[in-house]
């Protein structure tokens, strides 16, 4: 049977091995011991670069195996009945793809690479079976990453429901710089991969909103944003935003104050 337009055949791959792996020190795996390391190392796929616009699976699809970024940007989508899609997420190297399948036994969402991009799978039998056989720290971790996927989706709610839309943009960008942190990157400047009409999809934002709100943030001197590349030049000032301030400059002088209300 033909393969559908734009997915990645995942059987076709050149096995590599975990100790060159960039997200090594910040997987699933990188708190086990050599022992549990080895055990799972049987089991974890390492695939192929994926290119941009190509998907790891569409939404409906028969739920195997869990995906832990290796590198790159993906996005979540959930697609309605007449085929209009809701950005639902952005996912960076160590994240974990396909947890929303558990339940259900299909996935909940099409996710789509935004880049080039690897993947390594976990064959979701074999990570059950690697668990009941006492590897708790596995199981830990996994529940840590179904917990991450629930706060971002419950914080996403948020946004669209209470922000009025500097302050989505904003929370956006200081979300990246957070993350972009915890990887042991720099959270003043970062790419980000994904287009301004998939960012205005995500914040229930028009995209002519958005780029008129980066814009302003650059006039605000808060920001630089150069096509895909942003760098922050007042992080106080994003948070200000974000607590519902807002920031002016007039020639040399920096005035601040709170939005009424």
């Amino acid at each position: 049977m033909e393969e559908p337009e734009g997915v990645v055949k995942l059987s076709r791959i050149r096995p590599v091995s975990c100790s060159g792996c960039r997200a090594r020190k910040t997987c699933l795996i990188s708190t086990f011991n050599e022992d549990e390391y080895s055990g799972l190392e049987n089991i974890i796929q390492h695939e192929k670069p994926m290119l941009k616009g190509q998907r790891l699976f569409f939404q409906g699809d028969l739920f195997k195996s869990l995906y832990l970024i290796r590198s790159g940007c993906f996005k979540s989508c959930i697609v309605d009945e007449s085929g209009e899609k809701q950005v639902t997420g952005f996912h960076l190297s160590t994240d974990i793809l396909g947890i929303d399948g558990v339940d259900s036994g299909r996935y909940m969402r099409e996710v789509e690479a935004l880049e080039t991009s690897s993947v390594c799978s976990l064959p979701f039998d074999c990570f059950k079976q690697a668990s009941l056989q006492g590897n708790e720290e596995l199981y830990r971790r996994l529940v840590c990453a179904v917990s991450c996927m629930m706060y971002r989706e419950s914080h996403l709610m948020m946004v669209l429901g209470k922000m009025k839309a500097e302050q989505r943009l904003v929370s956006f960008l200081l979300d990246v710089s957070q993350r972009m942190s915890d990887r042991g990157e720099s959270a003043l400047e970062f790419r980000l991969s994904m287009a301004r009409y998939d960012i205005a999809n995500y914040l229930g934002l028009a995209v002519e909103t958005v780029s008129r709100l980066f814009k302003r943030l650059e006039e605000q001197n808060l920001v630089v944003a150069n096509r895909h590349w942003v760098r922050i030049t007042d992080m106080g000032g994003l948070h200000l935003v974000m607590s519902g301030g807002a920031m002016e400059r007039q020639g040399n002088k920096e005035i601040m104050y709170r939005a009424a209300g």
